[in-house]
């Protein structure tokens, strides 16, 4: 059983939900942003995962391995559809955060986004910011949280595919990557908050 307020909640984050849908629905220019936002952010993933990340991720796993362990080969299609998957994952964010943006003026989202009080240039900033927070976020992820997380997973099996290893490597580095954009996203919805009171 819910409360009162936990269903009023519920029905406001609904209704959010609702309205950020329906501004894009209803707004071309949001509609065009957002497909812009989501074919550059797919389309610089899928390149760079290919030029830079696919060689980091296959020299590392040659790192590790040890006598334990043995990577399989696998088809090069495995590695192209893993490719693509995070590189649609990463155009879908971007496409989300881009229509959220467009549709902050919205009455349901209003209480959660304080007005404007600051300058076009310093939005931009923060814009520009919050995008590049989300590779280094990911970066510091995969350095950082990505070699932990394989020990615990790798540790009761001893024969992995490349494929299967990657997948694990990119999903722990998309969890930190947003989760250092949405670090930022409430710190300056927090001090935005401040300054609009």
């Amino acid at each position: 059983m819910t409360s009162p307020s936990t269903r009023q909640r519920s029905a406001g984050g609904g209704s959010a939900v609702w309205a950020v849908l329906g501004e894009a629905r209803n707004d071309l220019l949001t509609l065009l942003a957002a497909v812009l936002a989501f074919l550059t952010g797919a389309q610089v993933t899928f390149l760079e995962f290919r030029r830079v990340a696919w060689p980091v991720l296959k020299r590392d796993v040659n790192a590790i391995v040890g006598i334990e362990t043995e990577i399989i080969a696998t088809t090069p299609w495995d590695v192209i559809f893993l490719q693509a998957q995070v590189a649609l994952a990463v155009g879908l964010l971007f496409a989300l955060e881009t229509v959220v943006y467009r549709a902050r003026r919205t009455p349901e989202l209003r209480r959660w986004w304080p007005g404007d009080p600051l300058h076009a240039a310093v939005r931009a900033g923060l814009v520009l910011v919050g995008v590049a927070l989300f590779p280094a976020g990911a970066l510091l992820g995969y350095e950082s949280l990505v070699p932990t997380v394989l020990d615990f997973v790798m540790g009761a099996d001893p024969a992995w595919s490349i494929v299967r290893w990657a997948r694990i490597a990119s999903l722990t580095s998309f969890a930190t990557g947003l989760a250092a954009q949405l670090a930022f996203v409430g710190t300056v919805a927090a001090l935005r908050g401040s300054v609009c009171r």
